[in-house]
């Protein structure tokens, strides 16, 4: 048996307050399935080409032959890494070799990866305001000092980045780490413009910190065009990148990647270790990027806007009062933020609503600094059909309107 005196047994040192109480709280509760569900950040089943996956995984078995079926490269498919170098240099301008790209167990564990290769105890680190849950795990894992930044429509403020460097130089911390979501942010929706990303970056350089971009759901565009990553205008060698298959694909897949350089790339590999990717995984979504996922994400990217717009339309036939509640309007990815005046609790308002099947997440979920933000929510529309989302919104919204 453990001994949890023993002073190499760290587990409480290291998990008892990584999390606020919230956030253990409602994962907890985080298993029960509701009708109306706006939590799920992932396309509903209906939208998961299933059926194209397992010929795409056939095929590619057949291609390979058996003696390529044994462990995984610890790097990952060689030829995926390729396809991937790739495409990010047509959707992103990105030139990119596959000797940095490193696949991962979803863009998570990339993220995981990089913030265990550079961020000590007490070391800072820079999020958006509101951010990633999993992200604020790892940081909170590894006990950093997480300093959230304002935004506005376009991503991170400038501005008030360049303020937040300089009170952590004043306290005389060290900034290992810069994560942005550029694309279609989470939970706000929002998408930086190009000058935007070229300032952000700018002051990276100057201040020498490390970015990683996170582009997990980028390609679930279905307005504008796609804008080059934040690493594309990068001369330095300071950004980071990470990316997914999964969402786009089949979530439980968790196939994603990291581009990094050379230097932190070797601190990665020896941090993950011989433990490559599921190959099956990658021998099917490989092939199934070839044969079928130009024409999936379109037939994806339609889908996704007709429930965008039905979540859309539906708070704004209920908000005529549009003091009472305010939305993000996202061209693209998988939810939108709301926020409400800040009388209206949106917790206690969700804790009464969970008897009419309705669930959604807390603005405290993504709360860089774990203060409690019970006037916002995530709402994801990708996980229900139009007609729930429909009956779900107007329930919400009846809520907000009798509590305000």
């Amino acid at each position: 048996m453990l001994n949890k005196n023993n002073p190499q047994f760290l587990f409480e040192d290291i998990y008892s307050n990584f999390s606020p109480k919230h956030m253990l709280e409602e994962n907890s509760k985080s298993s029960k399935d509701f009708k109306y569900d706006f939590r799920n950040s992932y396309p509903a089943p209906d939208l998961l080409p299933v059926s194209n996956v397992l010929k795409s995984l056939e095929k590619e078995l057949k291609i390979v032959g058996v003696s390529k079926n044994l462990y995984p490269d610890p790097q990952g498919y060689l030829p995926f890494r390729e396809l991937i170098s790739a495409t990010l240099k047509t959707k992103r301008k990105m030139n990119i070799s596959p000797d940095n790209i490193l696949l991962t167990d979803g863009s998570g564990q990339g993220i995981h990866l990089v913030v265990e290769a550079l961020v000590n105890p007490g070391d800072a680190v820079i999020v958006d305001d509101f951010v990633y849950g999993g992200t604020l795990w790892s940081l909170r894992r590894f006990h950093s000092n997480i300093y959230g930044v304002p935004s506005d429509q376009y991503g991170m403020l400038p501005e008030k980045l360049t303020e937040t460097i300089e009170n952590i130089i004043s306290k005389k911390q060290i900034c290992k780490l810069m994560y942005l979501i550029p694309t279609f942010q989470n939970p706000k929706g929002t998408t930086m413009d190009i000058q935007r990303r070229q300032e952000i970056l700018s002051i990276a350089q100057k201040y020498e910190i490390p970015i990683i971009e996170d582009d997990g759901v980028a390609n679930m565009r279905f307005e504008g065009e796609h804008l080059p990553s934040i690493q594309s205008f990068d001369d330095s060698g300071i950004s980071m990148f990470v990316g997914s298959y999964s969402k786009m694909v089949i979530p439980g897949f968790r196939l994603g990647y990291i581009v990094a350089p050379d230097n932190i790339l070797k601190m990665i590999k020896i941090i993950k270790g011989s433990r490559g990717i599921n190959k099956l995984s990658a021998f099917g979504v490989y092939r199934f990027a070839i044969d079928f996922l130009k024409d999936h994400l379109e037939t994806l990217n339609l889908q996704l806007k007709s429930r965008r717009n039905t979540i859309l339309d539906t708070l704004k036939s209920n908000f005529e009062d549009n003091t009472l509640a305010k939305w993000s309007t996202p061209a693209g990815g998988l939810y939108i933020w709301l926020q409400v005046n800040p009388e209206i609790n949106l917790k206690e308002i969700r804790d009464k609503l969970n008897e009419f099947e309705v669930s959604y997440d807390l603005g405290t979920d993504f709360s860089a600094d774990g203060s409690e933000k019970n006037s916002y929510a995530r709402l994801c529309f990708s996980g229900n059909s139009n007609q729930e989302i429909k009956t779900g919104i107007s329930i919400l919204s009846n809520a907000i309107k009798t509590n305000k």
